[in-house]
């Protein structure tokens, strides 16, 4: 069985890795797909600061995360979908050792060594610190 999780922040390099990762399942009969989505613990402060109604966020999330879905819906690939808050990076590897999936699938933002440097890269981190096998994706 592949087990595959699919860090995702609804970007378009997240949808380029979705693509990918529909290739590796192709064909195959058995499989488990999760996509994952972290909401930023600081920008989750920042919305409450404003105040943004709790249902505005669950829609702008579902929105972030459709054009993921609907590559796994047209290949008819099953997937569940796991939101979390926190750091992307620790999340990330801390629902794919709950899960015991084989393999981390992330997207590149194709930062430059100074960008990285400076900024932080979660794609990054999770290539770093994770006890699995990670795929990015550029």
């Amino acid at each position: 069985m592949k087990s595959i999780l699919l860090a995702s922040d609804g970007s378009p390099h997240a949808s380029k890795a979705a693509e990918h990762v529909v290739t590796l399942l192709k064909g195959g009969t058995e499989y488990k797909l999760m996509i994952v989505h972290v909401i930023d613990h600081e920008a989750s402060k920042r919305d409450a600061w404003l105040c943004m109604n709790p249902g505005a966020r669950q829609r702008e999330r579902e929105e972030k995360l459709k054009p993921v879905c609907n590559i796994f819906e047209k290949a008819e690939l099953a997937y569940s979908v796991n939101l979390t808050k926190g750091d992307p990076a620790e999340e990330i590897m801390l629902c794919s050792q709950k899960e015991n999936v084989d393999m981390i699938v992330i997207g590149s933002r194709g930062l430059n060594a100074i960008q990285e440097l400076m900024l932080g890269s979660v794609c990054h981190k999770v290539v770093q610190k994770a006890d699995r096998p990670v795929l990015v994706v550029r």
